[in-house]
């Protein structure tokens, strides 16, 4: 699902933040995207988003077991990364 895709299905059933599950799709798509072959390891997407912490990837855990609601700020710059912008430190 692309972030397009995303934004249109939110918009559709009014939901206002990503979800657990659509963080883990953008883990795939994202993997594509930038040429890994595979998903992104939450810790890959963590640190692209530059989450803090001994382990980044633990907030996406949080996230896509839907322990922890994700943030606009956080759903948005997924959503950029979707669209084929790069994280400002590069591809993890």
């Amino acid at each position: 699902m692309t972030g397009e895709e995303m934004k249109e299905a939110r918009r559709t059933l009014g939901a206002l933040w990503m979800t657990g599950e659509e963080m883990k799709e953008a883990r795939r798509t994202l993997g594509a995207l930038w040429g890994k072959g595979r998903p992104l390891h939450m810790s890959e997407l963590g640190r692209a988003l530059r989450m803090s912490g001994i382990d980044p990837g633990q907030s996406i855990r949080d996230y896509e077991r839907g322990t922890t609601r994700i943030s606009g700020p956080i759903s948005t710059a997924v959503e950029m990364f979707l669209s084929g912008m790069l994280p400002p430190d590069g591809i993890p």
